[in-house]
């Protein structure tokens, strides 16, 4: 008993040790909207000012995402994958291996779409398809410089694997997540950042740093696409996976 309430004791001082800190920092930041704030009278300027040089994105909403907060966007990466592999841990009843009902027989030719689909939403989505395949890539390779980018992509790309699942069923799309690349297809986001933050060390001395100057943009806009491209890949087999989890 005593035990107990030496640990209870504890516990309680940690929280006490950590929340008053907290609630103190938060009680002496700047009222929510207020003009003179930091983040209104300076960061906001910086960023307007100088983002375009210090980064060689054109979008500055691209540039503060995988720059000036690109430790909290790799975070975010690293979350979302995470969210995946809980999942993917639960129990998984009567399914085999790879997440997918036990059938007899190969169906993979064939579609198991659960309900009937209409003729003329299977022609106009399978018609549609590779054009809305091609915008999520426009978005991707033009989000540096125009509105887009990895995270919209890949949301454009799982939703139309969403869709072709609904009129095709899961059998025929899930071949599109490559099952031996499946792994590495996953965690392309965290992955990503890993490799150009390491690139960042070399070239710049910290992690996910970049060259400062005009003349190594073209270095600049290589490491933050290839942050995009994962980001892309990742996001979107990530989703597609968690979809297919709920669906079954």
């Amino acid at each position: 008993m005593r035990s107990v309430a030496v640990r209870s004791a504890a516990l309680i001082l940690v929280v006490v040790l950590i929340g008053v800190p907290l609630v103190v920092t938060v009680a002496t930041l700047p009222a929510h909207g207020e003009a003179d704030a930091p983040v209104h009278a300076a960061v906001a300027d910086r960023y307007v000012e100088h983002g375009v040089a210090e980064t060689g994105m054109p979008n500055l909403v691209t540039a503060v995402l995988l720059d000036y907060r690109g430790f909290d966007t790799f975070v975010e990466v690293v979350v979302v994958f995470a969210a995946l592999m809980a999942v993917l841990a639960l129990p998984r009843g009567d399914l085999d291996q790879d997440g997918t009902p036990e059938t007899g027989g190969d169906a993979l030719g064939a579609s198991d779409s659960p309900v009937e689909v209409s003729p003329i939403v299977f022609y106009v989505v399978r018609t549609l398809a590779p054009f809305i395949a091609l915008f999520a890539v426009a978005m991707l390779y033009r989000g540096h410089a125009s509105p887009g980018g990895g995270f919209q992509s890949a949301a454009v790309l799982a939703a139309l694997f969403v869709v072709l699942t609904l009129i095709l069923g899961r059998r025929r799309t899930e071949r599109l997540l490559l099952r031996r690349a499946r792994p590495w297809l996953e965690g392309a986001a965290p992955l990503a950042f890993a490799l150009v933050g390491a690139a960042g060390m070399l070239l710049g001395g910290t992690f996910l740093s970049r060259p400062g100057t005009v003349d190594v943009h073209l270095v600049q806009e290589t490491m933050g696409f290839a942050l995009e491209i994962g980001i892309a890949v990742g996001g979107a087999v990530i989703l597609a996976r968690l979809f297919l989890t709920v669906e079954r």
